[in-house]
């Protein structure tokens, strides 16, 4: 009897109100850099179902039209279509989003979509250290061939390339359009305005959004406690996920490429090309992971 309950409120759930099911409750608007990888995953253990860009370059061709809609708002910087940004999230069952994806919508999201919905602000301890994160990650991974190479393997990735600089360019360099040939030459002569456009938009969100709605992180210093306090929830048994660290940039590659490709072993890839082309692909990002900490220990000594 309990479970027939429980399935006729799932039908009513999803066949009447599928839009109250998948209310984003939770928006993050930190930009890149800042932690929200660790956010999603934090939200995730917690029963969120957390939007993020990972999530389009993971999901195979069928998202394709979802990246589409992502590149039109960074190209237009307005958040053009917000019943289809609706009907995203209602489709895969989001009720929270943490990516700087959200960057041309967070005006859209936090007042007129989800006016209720609470904001988790994700910053780094300073705007240095923050830069220094963005120029030996982000800003080394767009020159490495890496997404020259995800581009011959996955449609999306073919897709995401186009739509790279102007990520790049309007949620990490803030320019006013793409940030072309990024490498970490690029970041190093931008700094100056980078980290001006960090401070401005950290600035931007504590001053729009009301005090009862916000929550600031800063590089996840006290793991679970505050942001359970936040949301009203116990505290998990589990450890706080702390991801995306320099120092894992290798794991993190490698999981998102067997993810892409995954996705693919069924199509024009097979089987076999897919275990080629992800042992190539180790090898290069074991390649540059090795050179990194070589010129480490020649700085030190």
């Amino acid at each position: 009897m309990d479970n027939l309950f429980v399935k006729i409120l799932l039908v009513l759930c999803y066949g009447v109100s599928r839009q109250a099911c998948a209310e984003i409750q939770i928006i993050g608007t930190g930009t890149g850099r800042t932690g929200s990888t660790t956010l999603q995953n934090a939200l995730n253990i917690l029963g969120y179902k957390t939007y993020h860009m990972k999530d389009i370059l993971t999901g195979g061709k069928d998202r394709i039209p979802e990246l589409d809609f992502w590149f039109h708002a960074f190209e237009t910087n307005s958040c053009h279509d917000t019943d289809e940004l609706r009907n995203i999230f209602e489709r895969g069952g989001y009720n929270a989003t943490v990516h700087a994806i959200n960057f041309p919508c967070h005006e859209a999201l936090l007042f007129q979509m989800y006016p209720n919905a609470k904001v988790i602000h994700t910053q780094r301890t300073n705007s240095e250290v923050w830069h220094d994160s963005v120029t030996n990650s982000i800003c080394k991974l767009s020159s490495s061939g890496f997404l020259q190479i995800m581009g011959i393997i996955s449609p999306v990735f073919r897709r995401f390339k186009r739509f790279t600089p102007l990520l790049m360019g309007r949620a990490i360099v803030g320019l006013d359009g793409r940030a072309e040939n990024v490498n970490k030459q690029y970041c190093l002569d931008h700094k100056e305005q980078m980290i001006k456009f960090y401070n401005s938009h950290n600035a931007r969100i504590k001053a729009i959004v009301p005090p009862e709605r916000l929550l600031v992180l800063s590089n996840h210093e006290h793991g679970w406690e505050p942001i359970c306090n936040f949301l009203g929830v116990p505290i998990p048994s589990v450890p706080f996920p702390h991801v995306n660290k320099r120092g894992s940039t290798l794991n993190r590659i490698y999981f998102l490429v067997s993810s892409i490709l995954a996705n693919q072993a069924d199509s024009s890839l097979g089987i076999i090309a897919v275990v080629i082309c992800l042992l190539i692909v180790l090898a290069l990002i074991r390649n540059w992971e090795r050179r990194r900490v070589m010129r480490r220990k020649s700085k030190s000594n």
